[in-house]
């Protein structure tokens, strides 16, 4: 028996992982159609960000300082979901496990996912520790939580809030804490797209300061 379930193995279980939260209705944000992929491009692309040193719980239980702590000079792969979720965030945590799956010893040195509740009433630590199980979260995957309200400044400042949670935006986060560099890709990401992106941001850190800079 394997030691983890494999990512590409979550895809057509999704429903069923989500099922299992004890969701009994279908959110609203499920019944809309599909994103279209004109208004997904349209929506992804180079953004900016602002986040502060907010104190939220990690799934252990944690305190963890927001920019200081969690994100650093890392970079940083990031969604938004919440427990209850039937389709839409199951589908993103599916991503999220392909790309912590991409990450090789070196990458996940420097690089750090970040999954963020956005019903922190209901999405206690150990909730979200649970619901990461289910797509084989290891170190190096941070699933946040804290008090709603400060969860929402947060949320806000990713542009990734919504005055019904439910509503809330299907997207994937990618960007340099280090050098406010940031990526959306909007609606339901590809794994190896966000992963190009880790890449490329990995990439130009490794270029020597004074590249292109004639003597």
């Amino acid at each position: 028996m394997k030691a983890r379930t494999p990512a590409t193995a979550l895809a057509g279980a999704a429903l069923a992982v989500a099922l299992a939260t004890g969701a009994t209705t279908v959110p609203a944000h499920e019944q809309h159609k599909p994103v279209d992929p004109k208004v997904a491009a349209e929506k992804s692309g180079s953004v900016r960000v602002r986040f502060d040193d907010a104190v939220l719980t990690d799934q252990t239980g944690r305190t963890r300082k927001l920019k200081s702590d969690v994100l650093a000079d890392r970079i940083v792969v990031m969604d938004f979901l919440y427990t209850t979720c039937t389709t839409v965030c199951p589908i993103l945590s599916t991503t999220m496990a392909r790309v912590q799956d991409g990450l090789d010893a070196k990458a996940r040195e420097e690089v750090v996912l970040v999954s963020m509740s956005v019903d922190p009433a209901r999405d206690t630590p150990a909730r979200l520790r649970e619901y990461g199980a289910r797509f084989g979260a290891r170190d190096g995957w941070v699933w946040l939580t804290g008090p709603t309200g400060r969860v929402n400044e947060v949320l806000r400042g990713f542009d990734a809030y919504a005055a019904n949670f439910e509503d809330h935006p299907p997207q994937v986060l990618v960007g340099d804490a280090r050098t406010g560099e940031w990526t959306r890709f909007f609606g339901l990401a590809d794994s190896k797209a966000v992963l190009a992106r880790v890449a490329e941001l990995r990439a130009a850190r490794a270029k020597p300061a004074h590249a292109g800079q004639k003597h």
